[in-house]
């Protein structure tokens, strides 16, 4: 296998990796906010920093399925890439010498 061709699958292993552990780092967050604090201000910023995890996880996934899949996402805009002219060029190029 080139190196090419390697290169994306080596970035999606630490990619996913890292979102794992930011969603449970998120998850984990979150319960200690909702149950084991009972102070509501506290609570209430692990709520915050958890969701924020969460989010950071959920991005990392996606980058990691780009990165695995970015020369299938870029073959498939090429197929639905085309040109459209307008409607007063339809007929340009009927009459070429």
């Amino acid at each position: 296998m080139s190196k090419g061709i390697r290169q994306p699958t080596t970035l999606f292993k630490p990619f996913l990796v890292a979102a794992i552990v930011l969603v449970a780092f998120g998850i984990f967050c979150i319960w200690i906010g909702t149950s084991v604090i009972s102070l509501q201000e506290e609570g209430e910023g692990f709520k915050i920093i958890g969701t924020r995890f969460l989010v950071g996880g959920i991005i990392s996934i996606i980058l990691a399925f780009i990165a695995k899949y970015h020369l299938l996402i870029k073959y498939l805009l090429k197929q639905f890439n085309y040109k459209r002219r307008p409607k007063e060029d339809n007929h340009f190029d009927w009459y070429k010498p």
